[in-house]
């Protein structure tokens, strides 16, 4: 899901390979008196711990839900909080027992085609097509959800990555807009440390693939594509090295970025919380631009001795404009579990939690944004000096290959891949072989699980 700081979070393709899924067609679908029954109960998978603020929004959802669908003003929901880190397992539990799984279910995006592949979510495509709020979905992200045409899910909330700056230090270094291109992004940075010596401009860390890949993608680039039923990886191309080489210039020739970054994620060493590293150097006023989504605003303030009112972003540039790079959207879905016996009231449900209202109040309280192009453009978030530059990136977002079944296990994951590339480059590397040899085992792993 990559809601968090990590590149990408677990497929699933691979972890339900071998789950004998009786009874659970990939289509999903359920006879009409079972679908339409009133359920005594129904049960949602929430990810995460259970804190306050959620069971509180989840609570007024329920009640708000029973308003607006009298018929089910009996019905008892049970939310059940279940750890990112063991939701493959009880996933798994679920479809080979055919007990114990949810009516709906929260999703990570990355998640999504693994989970739906394997059978385990209902076909929703006519409930979506025939959803007011449908034709709002920003469209990326919807075909995320969408397998071989069909829709298994609906994005729920999401969150992007940009560039931060001080709005005050761009002024005094005489920048009067954000870049839009890469030429225009290098220029700011070296005027920025002409106008703040011993800083730099921005930060290149080696372990931050969510960044690197929207500079492949903004040279027009893949990172991988499917072909035939096949992944082939396309780091080689000469839009995806463009893109490469940029950002490792950004240190190799450029020397806009610090040699600390080196082996790093944006907050520091690998494993880390946080603040550290890129996030803590620029809230300490020793970084003029950082990479990273809105998320980081809470971290950035426990170290912060900047000007906070001054604190702006904007979408990570492409390479040649006017619009910005894709960003990578990581954040949640919601869908409807194979087996439930109630999916009509399953889907009543899942459209008052992903209403615009509800989506977008869930989305701010956790530094995310709702799935809705029309709130994107809202004056809540174009009004505001630090979210609008984010809600600008979040209307250009890009997802695959990075919700692949074995993406985790080639990038971050046993091998690492990109962020040791990347590290390589950094360090002085050649730059073909060493794009030649990342790309040669990024197919491997996509396509096996293993580079043998």
């Amino acid at each position: 899901m990559t809601i968090t700081r990590s590149a990408a979070a677990v497929g699933l393709a691979a972890a339900l390979a071998g789950a004998a899924v009786a009874g659970c067609g990939s289509s999903g679908t359920s006879s009409p008196s079972s679908s339409g029954s009133i359920p005594a109960k129904l049960v949602v998978w929430r990810m995460g711990a259970s804190v306050a603020s959620q069971v509180t929004w989840m609570n007024g959802v329920v009640k708000q839900w029973k308003k607006d669908y009298p018929q089910y003003k009996n019905t008892k929901v049970v939310v059940d909080w279940i750890p990112w880190t063991s939701n493959t397992t009880d996933w798994t539990n679920a479809l080979t027992s055919g007990k114990g799984g949810p009516d709906i279910t929260e999703i990570g995006n990355t998640e999504t085609p693994g989970l739906a592949a394997q059978g385990a979510l209902a076909n929703i495509t006519s409930s979506v097509q025939s959803w007011a709020n449908g034709s709002q979905i920003i469209p990326g992200n919807l075909a995320n959800d969408t397998v071989k045409g069909d829709v298994y899910a609906v994005p729920w909330f999401g969150g992007v990555r940009g560039v931060w700056y001080n709005k005050d230090q761009f002024a005094k270094a005489g920048i009067t807009s954000p870049p839009t291109t890469w030429a225009e992004l290098l220029t700011d940075a070296k005027l920025l440390m002409k106008a703040y010596p011993g800083t730099y401009g921005i930060g290149a860390p080696t372990d931050d693939t969510d960044a690197i890949v929207s500079f492949i993608w903004g040279a027009g680039g893949q990172v991988a594509v499917q072909k035939n039923g096949k992944w082939v990886a396309e780091l080689t191309s000469p839009a995806s090295e463009k893109g490469i080489e940029f950002y490792a210039d950004l240190l190799r020739t450029e020397h806009v970025s610090s040699t600390k970054y080196i082996g790093e994620t944006e907050i520091g060493a690998p494993g880390t919380a946080g603040p550290g590293g890129a996030e803590e150097d620029f809230a300490l006023g020793k970084l003029d631009m950082y990479i990273d989504g809105p998320w980081a605003e809470a971290q950035i303030e426990q170290v912060s001795k900047t000007n906070e009112s001054q604190w702006s972003s904007f979408p990570i540039p492409s390479q040649n404009g006017p619009n910005p790079a894709p960003a990578f959207s990581g954040g949640s879905d919601l869908g409807v579990w194979v087996n439930s016996k109630y999916k009509a009231a399953d889907w009543s449900l899942i459209t008052v939690m992903d209403s615009v209202s509800n989506a977008t109040t869930f989305a701010n309280s956790q530094g995310f944004f709702p799935e809705f192009t029309s709130q994107l453009t809202s004056p809540a978030y174009s009004s505001s000096q630090l979210m609008a530059g984010f809600a600008k990136a979040a209307g250009y977002t890009q997802i695959a290959p990075l919700n692949t079944a074995n993406w985790a296990t080639a990038d971050t994951g046993k091998y690492n891949i990109i962020p040791t590339m990347m590290k390589e480059l950094e360090s002085g590397a050649n730059v073909q072989s060493t794009i030649s040899q990342a790309n040669a085992e990024l197919q491997t792993v996509l396509n096996t699980g293993s580079e043998s």
